[in-house]
């Protein structure tokens, strides 16, 4: 299997859709991920993977925090907006700080973690993020699979 076959592969994993963000010296930052889920209930830890290239890892690393917006249902411009390079990602984005931490307008959840530990792997980092605040909107998550943005819902029971 090539890098590409791999890649097509991985590619129908239904992920969820996160902006991760940060501020250092005043600015925000924040990148799109898929790579995120729960880790552990105690102690709370959630865990999210960044490319090693990533000035993103590189801010992280030096403030300790970071927050997750997870994406909801309408919300694939905004995760296309984050995953493109651009000068200032946060222009005409709706957002606030919240404890610190840029949090994006309308998103379907948004956690505050402090940074526990990170691990190298292969050309990412895990960074295992110590849960502090948490607060869900209600909205459906944004979900990607198969490279097309959705949502998931729930199976309607088929009687037997």
């Amino acid at each position: 299997m090539d890098d590409l076959e791999f890649r097509d592969l991985m590619a129908i994993v239904p992920s969820p859709v996160t902006v991760i963000t940060t501020v250092e010296d005043g600015t925000p930052a924040g990148t799109t991920v898929s790579a995120f889920t729960s880790l552990s209930l105690d102690p709370r830890l959630v865990l999210v993977s960044l490319d090693n290239r990533s000035d993103l890892l590189r801010q992280i690393r030096h403030t300790r925090r970071f927050g997750v917006n997870l994406l909801a249902e309408g919300q694939g411009d905004l995760a296309m907006r984050f995953a493109r390079s651009r000068a200032d990602r946060f222009a005409e984005t709706s957002w606030a700080l919240d404890s610190g931490l840029p949090r994006l307008g309308d998103t379907a959840a948004w956690i505050v973690c402090e940074l526990g530990y990170e691990l190298p792997a292969g050309d990412h980092t895990i960074l295992a993020g110590a849960v502090h605040d948490a607060d869900r909107s209600g909205r459906p998550a944004l979900v990607y699979s198969d490279r097309a943005f959705g949502t998931n819902s729930a199976l309607a029971a088929t009687p037997v």
